[in-house]
């Protein structure tokens, strides 16, 4: 009983992708968190008790060396090398992941087959989600942004697509893998199924159900996701299904071609083959770069950007601080006056690299970096070794996706990327179609040494949600204060987010509204405080403009002139800092810098029009003049 209800709690920590409260402040983001604090618990502790009534051992596997070291290496970047106050929200997911890592390697040591039942519920999810972003094109369900009419259960359609993606290999490997089960089960006589019946054979009958099952899931999920990813127009997600699914089928196509008689003719097909599918790839590159062409250069601006910040901070700044450092790079690329034309205007602020393994080197350091590609390197070793073509098309997928946007800070992803990481270490297939543990040579732990481990893994998941505890209280109150900021009510907003700053420290949008909130009811010395607090997590460069406003309502003007030049700098495509710098300029009496600043607002084109471009003209207009 208690491993069915242990079971149970994995599938639970899987199901956090559906969940979304309305009741607290960015409710599709924030209530997945506690979703899986509370998964959490109660994961560690049926662990324990799991252990302590089953004679239980932990055979370390390469990938497990790898995974405690890359852990390790990001949570002492994140102590030594900056302030971890600043997002103690991804220090906790951290430690918690790293719990549900260790918990999904004892479950699976002691129950090989239970990973079928893992990606059984991997691939419900992907069918629940595409069925939801289904019933939102057609209306029948709410979408989550009210920009976008197809999100799922995520904040966006970029990760939704993401996620379906990573499920479609799985799903497409379990229909091709049980494809033949059908013909087994019609060549079974009724009076044998009766038989099996009569004498209680019940696991016969699910051995050849089970399949069927799983035939039938696989593909109703597969024309699902077809249905619905295109409709996110997201290209990243597009070639992570097509990296994910081509592994899958050139393992099935590999075994078919096996079967056939290999002649010059068959090798002279094959060549035509590659040459073709090569031939169509490159075209689909080609076309999905225009078909956003604007958003292909801002994501290749970003990894250029990025590169200079990993030349710069080599040992990291710290987990979750990777805005910060982009911010500064940016900048200081845009005052070497060697940007282009076309680089000002796809110049954005990301809260993200859109691409991990850029991300991972400037917040963790290189040796992170190297440490996480061992990691995968030594996960790919072994389900090559076990032949499981699903979690390897599942993982290839994710990493592809990986590459262009950012699922590992979008936690549905790193649970899913938690549990292939789990199922690649240490297991392999034998003849006979089971998964044993890989005899290898490495460290066995005994289990006074596995309880001791889990027992250390509870008190370590109870001193976190300790932590975290008051955070929801904080999040449900953020919510309810909200009307007060959008009402225009800054005094009252001010008071009633000020209880709420030790909790919601490392939530940029809190920060921006509370700082907001005391730049508008005349308390700028206390605003510049909270904004300062913000940059470091943050490069919104609407941070710098108020900051400025700030110091210019103090009279200091070299500070606000200072950072209304950071602001345009580190997103030169934008009117509105160069419109403050003029006001400044009149102020101060600087009629020539604030003419000359009304110029760059006549002229500069903005991304996107609005009537406040034109009422900021008008006064540059006049001031010119």
């Amino acid at each position: 009983m208690t491993k069915f209800f242990l079971y149970i709690y994995f599938a639970i920590t899987l199901a956090t992708v559906f969940v979304i409260d309305k009741q607290l402040a960015n409710g599709v983001v924030c209530s997945k968190y506690f979703w899986f604090y509370g998964s959490m618990g109660l994961i560690s502790i049926a662990t324990v008790i799991q252990s302590l009534t089953k004679k239980q051992e932990f055979r370390f596997s390469l990938s497990d060396g790898f995974v405690f070291l890359f852990v390790g290496s990001v949570f002492l970047s994140a102590l030594v090398f900056n302030d971890a106050s600043a997002n103690a929200t991804k220090l906790v997911i951290l430690v918690l992941l790293s719990v549900l890592y260790v918990c999904l390697r004892l479950i699976l040591n002691a129950n090989r087959h239970i990973l079928c039942f893992f990606c059984f519920f991997i691939i419900l999810t992907g069918l629940v989600e595409a069925i939801w972003g289904m019933m939102q094109l057609h209306g029948f369900r709410p979408s989550q942004h009210s920009l976008f009419k197809l999100t799922g259960s995520f904040f966006n359609p970029g990760p939704y697509s993401g996620y379906l993606a990573v499920v479609f290999p799985m799903a497409l490997y379990c229909f091709l893998k049980n494809n033949n089960q059908q013909i087994a089960i019609k060549s079974v006589s009724i009076d044998a199924i009766k038989n099996w019946l009569i004498t209680v054979k019940i696991q016969t009958v699910a051995d050849f159900l089970i399949p069927f099952v799983k035939k039938w899931l696989g593909g109703i999920t597969c024309i699902a996701i077809l249905l619905v990813l295109p409709a996110g127009m997201s290209r990243a997600s597009w070639l992570a299904a097509v990296g994910g699914c081509g592994v899958v089928m050139l393992e099935y196509l590999k075994r078919d071609s096996a079967q056939r008689h290999r002649d010059h003719k068959g090798t002279r097909r094959n060549i035509i083959r590659v040459a073709a599918v090569s031939g169509v790839l490159l075209a689909g590159c080609a076309g999905m770069y225009y078909l956003k062409k604007d958003s292909a250069d801002g994501r290749l601006l970003t990894w250029k950007v990025s590169l200079s910040a990993v030349i710069k901070n080599p040992l990291g700044v710290g987990l979750g601080h990777f805005p910060n450092a982009y911010g500064e790079a940016q900048a200081a690329y845009f005052a070497s006056g060697k940007a282009t034309e076309t680089e000002e205007y796809v110049a954005g602020n990301p809260e993200y690299g859109f691409n991990e393994f850029l991300q991972i080197a400037i917040e963790s350091g290189i040796v992170s970096l190297l440490l996480f590609i061992g990691m995968l390197v030594s996960a790919f070793r072994e389900l090559m070794k076990s032949r499981n073509w699903g979690v390897t098309g599942a993982l290839v997928s994710l990493l592809v996706f990986a590459c262009f946007s950012y699922p590992f800070s979008v936690l549905p992803f790193l649970i899913v990327f938690v549990f292939l990481l789990a199922f690649a270490s240490g297991y392999r297939k034998n003849n006979k179609g089971a998964c044993p543990l890989v005899k290898m040579p490495a460290m066995t732990m005994g289990r006074k040494g596995v309880i001791c481990l889990l027992t250390g893994c509870v008190l370590v998941t109870a001193f976190c949600l300790w932590k975290v505890y008051p955070s929801y209280d904080a999040h449900r109150q953020w919510k309810s204060s909200q009307m007060y900021y959008q009402a225009g009510m800054y005094r009252e907003a001010a008071i009633k987010y000020e209880p709420l700053f030790p909790y919601l420290s490392d939530r940029i949008l809190f920060l921006f509204e509370y700082g907001r909130s005391l730049s508008q009811s005349e308390q700028p010395e206390k605003s510049n405080e909270i904004l300062q607090h913000a940059t470091r997590i943050s490069c919104d460069p609407m941070l710098y403009n108020i900051m400025g406003k700030n110091f210019q309502a103090m009279q200091q003007y070299d500070l606000a002139e200072q950072h209304l030049q950071k602001a345009a700098l580190i997103v030169p495509n934008r009117v509105y800092p160069y419109y403050l710098l003029m006001k400044l300029f009149v102020e101060t009496g600087d009629m020539e810098q604030a003419r000359e600043n009304a110029e760059i607002v006549l002229t500069k084109e903005p991304k996107v029009q609005s009537t406040a471009i034109n009422e900021m003209r008008e006064e540059a207009e006049g001031i010119k003049n």
